[in-house]
């Protein structure tokens, strides 16, 4: 395991000189994914072709390697925080992208509903992949297909790794925020310090919002409160009344937890979810509650977290690297809850 330091983007081969390697997932459930020679992917119409340097490990890859969450036709490769270089280009787009460092937004939709025209391309009742999760080969490979119209360019000042934890993190942390809104001075708690609530954190603190992270890990508690983030291990350690929940872990009892410890009109947003056995509503009811899903975030969230970390307002978590070679490590690193902040694959190396 390395820790992130600098990360250039190096191209090692021109496009199709060598095989492209990728952490090919071929069985349900698996604890291995491992690393593979792959068809060589080409860009379509519309299409761009990245080669990879970085991309992150969620909780979502976790999940779908477990069996309980998505579950893509196989062979795949996951990895839905890719970062990289556009090396081709296909038909009719333009071919400045090319040599562009870029990240990209996950969601594809069938483009011409609702949704998709007001850029909420994830809700999309039709929708048709997301990279590296269902329906498009992701980032745990060298090389991937994106749709243009889906990639972000990445400004110099953010570095590989850190981009690739805002993929989806970043995005998802903007999104919590923006929907959950509260009276000035009213306090707001964050539940799970990884990276989903790190930047949520980060962006209550840039915004001069009150607010408190629950953590249970001590490796995690410790890498909030030395970035000055107020942290407490317990959610029945908090006294006050929050106005507002980001439960960004999902654990079962944080629900009924937060239902009961809401003020009225008080806000609960799932950011993390998981199943609640006997989950009694009535408090919900009797204060008026609203209780908001999000996935992921839009492009907009997405393109703010890269303004705000470019320009120093928002910082990353702890990053911790691995080569595509030892994926697995990673994983199991992540599953022995031994990183403290952010996983991210070198796919270079």
């Amino acid at each position: 395991m390395r820790t992130a330091r600098s990360w250039r983007v190096t191209l090692r081969r021109s496009v199709a000189a060598d095989p492209v390697r990728a952490a090919l997932l071929t069985t349900l459930p698996t604890r291995h994914l491992p690393v593979r020679v792959v068809p060589d992917p080409r860009p379509g119409p519309g299409e761009l072709l990245v080669a990879v340097s970085t991309c992150g490990i969620c909780g979502t890859d976790l999940h779908i390697l477990e069996g309980d969450s998505y579950r893509p036709e196989l062979p795949f490769v996951l990895g839905h925080e890719p970062v990289g270089r556009v090396v081709a280009a296909g038909d009719e787009v333009d071919q400045g992208w090319i040599g562009q460092r870029v990240t990209m937004t996950l969601f594809r939709g069938e483009g011409a509903c609702a949704r998709c025209l007001a850029g909420d391309e994830r809700l999309c009742a039709d929708l048709i992949s997301i990279t590296g999760v269902m329906g498009a080969w992701g980032g745990f490979a060298e090389l991937l297909v994106v749709g243009a119209g889906r990639v972000l360019p990445v400004p110099d000042s953010v570095e590989d790794a850190a981009a690739a934890s805002l993929v989806d993190a970043g995005a998802t942390a903007a999104n919590s925020v923006r929907n959950a809104p509260v009276p000035q001075g009213a306090l707001t708690v964050i539940v799970g310090g990884g990276p989903v609530g790190h930047f949520a954190a980060e962006l209550l603190r840039d915004a001069q919002r009150r607010y408190i992270v629950v953590q249970p890990s001590e490796a995690r508690r410790d890498a909030l409160t030395r970035n000055g983030h107020a942290v407490v291990a317990l959610a029945q350690e908090i006294e006050e009344a929050p106005a507002a929940v980001i439960d960004a872990a999902g654990a079962p009892g944080i629900l009924p937890w937060a239902l009961d410890a809401l003020t009225p009109q008080g806000i609960y947003v799932a950011a993390g979810y998981g199943l609640v056995d006997g989950l009694d509503l009535a408090p919900a009811a009797r204060k008026e509650l609203v209780i908001r899903g999000v996935r992921s975030g839009r492009r907009d969230d997405l393109a703010l977290m890269i303004e705000l970390v470019a320009t120093g307002r928002v910082r990353v978590p702890p990053i911790s690297v691995w080569p595509l070679g030892s994926i697995d490590d990673a994983l199991h690193a992540l599953r022995a809850r031994e990183v403290p902040g952010k996983a991210v694959i070198d796919v270079r190396s």
